[in-house]
């Protein structure tokens, strides 16, 4: 099970691999301030886990990927329906990734009506291109409704980049994850069908004050759209004992909010 309060499962079917043929950890590329303090590069540089490479993500992008057919094939077999986090470790569609593998996860996604997806970018014009070629070849006018697709989203500047591409991604559930949260930011919501939002973990985490957060709770209650307190963050502007700002016993009572699109899977 995961430890990301919005998700039951995280499942990274991409990742590096050694010459022996073992697991190589994972690798992604930075391209926006809220990428700074990525958990997963900290995850990726840490030797407790037998699989980290060490690397950095920055830089030349490694050249032995892997697309785990393990992962793919196990979701159709799942009989309990879960939500998972696909791609945790990396962007799906960052430009290392082909195209084929893309479409080969999106397959395994179709063939797993039980399952909710969750597949989280930064690179949203990428994602369309790909999502709009898929659903073309496969006679689809939007992706099935147990692949959710959205966008990150860490000020106003990238929110007005890349929400207005996410509209055009042929989904029926798009969303946004609003963290780590670095200043107010004012979102337009009117084709968006869930929200997660919080401050930055981690012992280089940046300020995050508990108006900026409040402020999106009032946007998305105001336009009826589901919101998703996940963290108050490991630097918040109140005082709080967990390390991430993550306990909701902690939170102001208005920001005790963890809610769900209504779930649209075939059981």
């Amino acid at each position: 099970m995961s430890k990301i309060q919005w998700t039951d499962v995280t499942d990274n079917p991409i990742h590096l691999i050694k010459p022996d043929g073992k697991h190589g950890g994972h690798w992604c590329k930075k391209i926006s301030p809220g990428c700074a303090n990525c958990y997963a590069e900290a995850q990726n540089q840490k030797p407790f886990y037998g699989w980290a490479s060490m690397r950095p993500y920055t830089g030349n992008r490694p050249t032995l990927f892997l697309l785990n057919l393990d992962i793919l094939n196990s979701w159709s077999r799942q009989r309990a329906p879960k939500k998972h986090f696909v791609c945790s470790m990396t962007d799906l569609f960052g430009d290392w990734v082909a195209t084929e593998w893309q479409f080969e996860i999106f397959d395994a996604m179709v063939a797993a009506p039980k399952q909710t997806f969750q597949v989280l970018t930064k690179r949203p014009q990428i994602a369309l291109k790909s999502i709009e070629e898929y659903c073309q070849i496969n006679g689809l006018e939007k992706l099935p409704s147990n692949i959710w697709v959205g966008v990150s989203v860490e000020s106003q500047q990238y929110a007005d980049e890349r929400i207005p591409v996410l509209f055009q991604v042929p989904a029926h559930i798009r969303f946004l994850s609003v963290e780590p949260l670095l200043e107010q930011v004012f979102l337009p919501l009117e084709n968006i069908s869930w929200v997660i939002v919080g401050g930055e973990s981690g012992s280089h985490a940046r300020l995050c004050r508990v108006e900026w957060i409040q402020s999106v709770v009032n946007q998305c209650q105001k336009s009826g759209v589901p919101v998703f307190v996940k963290q108050l963050g490991a630097r918040s502007s109140i005082t709080l004992q967990d390390s991430k700002g993550g306990d909701i016993s902690e939170f102001p009572k208005s920001l005790q909010v963890r809610n769900f699109p209504k779930l649209k899977v075939e059981v």
